[in-house]
């Protein structure tokens, strides 16, 4: 009775390699009957967007990835394609967003076992997000911001939400690794692509956007701002923390050549509020290491002085080259934040932030505990601000301010001010309270270079608008959700500080 029963068993059980088999030319025949009635191009969009999807499902953190090098490397959000549903649409990254947020979802209601993580920081950051999307809905109700603006600022405050995504869907030592080392190569291609196009000037583009002239009185020299550039900060300040951190790693002299590019291409943005805080962070940096991390920090950084040394004696050797203007041309920049006059009126750029700040400061008093919504109109037009030649421009300047913190506080209010300190500050103690104890030093390194780079976005934001750039948000994101879940491993409880922990 037996033979026959497992007999059976056999004859009903599937054979997947027929059923392989069989998928594989059902898709084809899909595929070519799609061919038949749309272009070529189309098919290979679907094909694209597929493979796509079954990746990203099977590792989301190469959705995250694909997130970041949409925003934050040399493509510019008017070059992504649009995929349009009705009234509304979307970037390739926004539906990426959204399937990741949908996943989460799915995962809770189809997996009994998965669980919701929870950290310190959620409060704060959905307290943020519901303030500004309130405001903006009063807002539009009353007709005082436009919907397609509200509805673009909209999207880049959505990245925030990257932060849910890590802390919910990286869960695996190898995802963490993937994300993070993608993280740095990313910044690492960027930053050669600058340093390239710095040398083949601007007669060849090499990287679409900002490739223009930087006047000095030691001539033109060229200044690149890719979106990337943002990377390349986050990743020179964490490269620089686990060159110092970790013991004995192999290739640590690619480590350093690495952080070198990285720096050079940081030179290229002649950002000096970036320049500012990084060497503020640098100087709080050598305060926190203590005993033989301290003598490390030294030691590279003599090796980094004596290597600047030898190129500044190379470079002076010919005053016309383009190196050594580029040189004269930083020093004299950033020599100019410890002038008088700079801050006086003189300097053209902090000039004109003078005057957007007495502008929102006019119309933070009109709405202060709410703000105006995205997409707000702070100021009237001012032949200062908005010369005839850029009447019309596409980006209305009336809507933008250089100072991030003032930015919030126009769009948000006070209580969205509030809520974003209230979540930037948490992360700072969670990064600074609890590094120590991370018995992995790379990501020790990460978590203290992470936490530090977030002060340097903070200081800067005093004269960048970097709380509500496309470029900024969804790394805000990703840097406070991967710190979290490697504190996550932390039982501070149970946990005594000398016995350190391990991710």
């Amino acid at each position: 009775m037996d033979l026959p029963r497992k007999t059976i068993g056999k004859l009903l059980r599937p054979d997947w390699s027929v059923l392989q088999i069989v998928a594989g030319f059902g898709s084809g025949l899909i595929l070519g009957i799609i061919g038949l009635r749309f272009s070529f191009l189309i098919v290979l969009w679907i094909l694209a967007v597929a493979i796509l999807v079954y990746a990203v499902l099977k590792r989301p953190e190469l959705g995250l990835l694909c997130i970041l090098i949409a925003t934050s490397s040399i493509l510019f959000e008017e070059q992504l394609p649009l995929i349009s549903i009705g009234s509304l649409s979307f970037h390739i990254p926004d539906i990426l967003l959204i399937s990741l947020l949908s996943l989460i979802v799915l995962r809770r209601l189809a997996n009994s076992g998965f669980r919701i993580v929870r950290t310190p920081l959620d409060t704060p950051l959905l307290i943020f997000y519901g303030v500004t999307l309130v405001s903006t809905l009063i807002a539009l109700s009353q007709s005082s911001v436009d919907i397609v603006d509200a509805r673009r600022a909209f999207r880049i405050l959505s990245y925030y939400l990257t932060f849910f995504l890590v802390t919910n869907l990286i869960r695996e030592r190898r995802q963490l690794n993937l994300l993070v080392n993608s993280f740095f190569l990313l910044a690492t291609v960027v930053a050669a692509g600058m340093v390239a196009q710095y040398f083949l000037g601007r007669s060849v583009i090499l990287l679409p956007g900002r490739v223009e002239s930087l006047a000095t009185k030691y001539g033109d020299v060229t200044r690149i701002l890719p979106p990337g550039w943002s990377t390349i900060l986050v990743s020179f300040v964490a490269i620089l923390c686990i060159l110092v951190l970790v013991k004995n790693k192999p290739r640590k002299f690619l480590m350093f050549l690495q952080c070198g590019l990285l720096g050079i291409a940081i030179l290229f943005t002649f950002l000096r509020s970036y320049w500012i805080a990084l060497i503020i962070v640098f100087f709080l940096l050598g305060y926190i290491l203590k005993g033989y991390h301290k003598k490390k920090l030294i030691g590279w950084s003599l090796v980094a002085a004596f290597s600047i040394a030898i190129i500044l004696l190379v470079v002076s050797s010919d005053s016309d080259s383009g190196a050594s203007r580029l040189v004269d041309a930083s020093i004299d920049r950033l020599s100019t934040l410890g002038k008088r006059g700079t801050f006086m009126g003189e300097d053209s750029s902090l000039k004109w932030r003078i005057i957007e700040n007495k502008y929102a400061f006019s119309s933070i008093a009109s709405s202060p505990l709410i703000g105006l919504g995205m997409g707000f109109t702070y100021r009237p037009w001012d032949p200062r601000l908005d010369p005839p030649s850029i009447r019309g421009f596409v980006y209305d300047l009336r809507k933008h301010i250089h100072n991030g913190h003032l930015w919030i506080l126009l769009q948000s209010g006070l209580l969205g001010y509030l809520s974003l300190m209230w979540l930037s500050l948490a992360f700072l103690i969670r990064g600074f309270k609890y590094w120590r104890i991370i018995a992995d030093d790379r990501m020790r390194g990460v978590v203290l270079g992470f936490t530090l780079v977030y002060m340097v976005v903070l200081i800067a934001a005093v004269a960048n608008s970097t709380f509500m750039q496309w470029r900024w948000t969804p790394i805000i994101g990703i840097m406070m959700g991967i710190n979290e879940i490697i504190l996550m491993k932390v039982d501070k409880k149970t946990q005594p500080h000398n016995k350190p922990n391990r991710f």
